[in-house]
């Protein structure tokens, strides 16, 4: 006859409570992978930062011409506007309102980035806030688990006085 194995049932193992401890702690260390991973994409290089800089330059720098041109005489108009690589006024204008429109892009593209970080960064504290919450209550539930352990042990020993000690009846 064959014997079969015989296992201890799930609460003689491992009662609730340290189920429920280790569970929190599972959900914490996933938090902290998902922060981790939140993290390295708070830190990715942000392209469109450069672009809003150096389109803003470039405007800046065009309106100042445009306004310059108000200042000088219908006559030199055409010679600044020339200097400056323009075949006429009217196409400077329409090189600024180009440039400006490129701006406005760009800035779009910035604001979106931001608040894919700000989206990014309120996941962040929220994984992060709730890691410390689950490492709080399983810090409790791991003392507690720990204080009653210490109560009990003061009664076993002396359930085992009182063994030792009484007289046994045969």
């Amino acid at each position: 006859m064959r014997k079969t194995a015989t296992y201890p049932a799930l609460s003689n193992v491992m009662k609730i409570s340290h189920l429920a401890t280790i569970s929190f702690l599972v959900v914490s260390t996933i938090s902290s992978i998902g922060a981790i991973g939140i993290v390295a994409h708070q830190y990715t290089v942000q392209r469109s930062a450069a672009q809003v800089v150096a389109n803003t330059a470039v405007v800046e720098r065009m309106q100042g011409l445009s306004d310059a041109l108000a200042h000088v005489a219908d006559d030199g108009r055409a010679a600044v506007v020339a200097d400056y690589g323009f075949v006429s006024e009217k196409d400077f204008e329409a090189a600024l309102s180009a440039q400006r429109r490129t701006l406005e892009t760009s800035l779009n593209t910035r604001a979106e980035e931001l608040a894919t970080n700000d989206k990014r960064l309120t996941a962040l504290l929220a994984a992060c806030g709730f890691n410390a919450i689950i490492a709080i209550m399983s810090a409790i539930a791991l003392y507690d688990i720990v204080g009653r352990q210490r109560r009990r042990a003061p009664d076993r020993l002396a359930e085992c006085i009182e063994s030792v000690s009484s007289p046994t009846t045969a």
